[in-house]
């Protein structure tokens, strides 16, 4: 099992690059990795903390955030002490902003580390993101092919990873083909979602298909910014406008734990929490209701993991509304959101943006995440009182704690 907790973690979000660890080879014992930062191009002294223990063919572990730069892995026999000489190790470089699986892979005989790129860019509406990573030596040769879509890999020699290929959400089947038989795996990958297929021996000595979510959205991205500032009457408008938005919400994804409340105590932020949609031209629609916090119900739900994202009003007739506080948030403040099923999740503030409407920064704020983070938003800046709107939203990014 991968444990990265307590790895160095750079509280701006996008700084931080972003590393997990996998065991692709079928015939190697289980095996425990450390992991340094390095600096020059001399070898590390000591191999660091354990990142995974028992780590064994098939697992493949969370991501954890850390500082870009140059890190040293060492991988020895599970259960051996930590000044065990490793039995294999390998430098590698970490982006900011990027991310990487390192992987232990090929036989036993020929074992090495390779680092595999993570392409975590947004799949598109409807859409999924999925590559092949074969790492079953009963396949030296391997060609999938999602069944009546498109070809996923040809030729792809163990062991190796396929390039990434958008391919419809929903379930479907995938034809694996190697020296002349055929095996035919069900799959459902859900729209929004990164995956990796992981191609795999079974003990029977056939082929298995697991699926590896890399990351996760909604499955349909809203464009634009946020309305979220208001100068109708208090609340006269609410029925109305509430109808127009529910008949145009999509159907909610299904989490569970849909969340009630929203606490920020640096923003004075105490608030119930009603679920959201998009409005006619396919932005994120506000909740009618100034004192409400809407949650993008087509998306992930607060804890779970992708981008949860909620927006409320920055002020209503005048008035100060649920989200006028957001702007007070500062890194390390703490946000918690309680759910339907009694529990909450906590979250930490990573940064506080402004953004031209204009020019609402969609990839960053809706796009995959591998973990589960926060997203709220609200309206800033300049106020056209012709228009009644404001010119840029404000957009609050928290990582889950706890």
């Amino acid at each position: 099992m991968l444990l990265l907790a307590g790895a160095p973690h750079a509280r701006a979000a996008g700084d931080d690059g972003r590393l997990r660890i996998a065991h692709l080879s079928p015939d190697s014992p289980a095996v425990d990795v450390a992991l340094t930062p390095v600096d020059g191009e001399g070898p590390a002294v000591d191999p660091g903390t354990d990142v995974a223990g028992g780590l064994t063919y098939g697992d493949v572990g969370g991501y954890a955030d850390l500082p870009p730069g140059s890190y040293a892995v060492s991988v020895r026999a599970a259960g051996s002490p930590a000044t065990a000489p490793p039995a294999l190790s390998t430098r590698v470089d970490l982006p900011a902003g990027g991310a990487t699986t390192l992987a232990l892979w090929g036989r036993f005989a020929d074992l090495s580390l390779a680092p595999l790129t993570d392409d975590l860019a947004a799949p598109g509406n409807g859409a999924a993101r999925v590559r092949v990573v074969t790492a079953a030596a009963g396949a030296p040769e391997l060609d999938v092919a999602v069944d009546g879509g498109p070809e996923l890999a040809v030729g792809l020699r163990f062991p190796a990873a396929s390039g990434w290929t958008s391919v419809p959400g929903g379930p479907g089947t995938l034809r694996l083909r190697t020296a002349g038989t055929e095996t035919r795996v069900p799959v459902d990958v859900v729209p929004g979602t990164v995956v990796t297929l992981l191609v795999l021996d079974t003990p029977a000595g056939g082929l298995a298909v697991r699926p590896v979510v890399d990351a996760t959205a909604a499955a349909v991205v809203p464009t634009g910014g946020v309305e979220a500032g208001g100068s109708g009457s208090w609340p006269a408008r609410l029925p109305r406008l509430a109808a127009a938005l529910a008949a145009v919400a999509p159907a909610p994804a299904p989490q569970a734990a849909a969340p009630v409340r929203i606490r920020a105590d640096a923003a004075g932020l105490d608030a119930a929490v009603a679920g959201t949609g998009l409005d006619r031209a396919g932005a994120l629609a506000v909740p009618a209701d100034p004192a409400l916090a809407g949650w993008y119900a087509a998306g992930p739900a607060p804890g779970l993991p992708g981008p949860a994202v909620l927006a409320g009003h920055v002020d209503w007739a005048g008035r100060p509304a649920v989200f006028a506080g957001l702007h007070r948030l500062a890194p390390g403040d703490e946000v918690v959101v309680d759910r339907a099923d009694g529990t909450s999740a906590r979250f930490a503030v990573d940064r506080v943006l402004r953004a031209p409407k204009k020019a609402f920064p969609t990839a960053v704020v809706h796009g995959p995440t591998s973990g589960a983070e926060l997203r709220l938003i609200t309206c800033g800046g300049a106020f056209d009182r012709a228009t009644g709107s404001y010119a840029d939203n404000v957009v609050v990014f928290a990582r889950l704690v706890g």
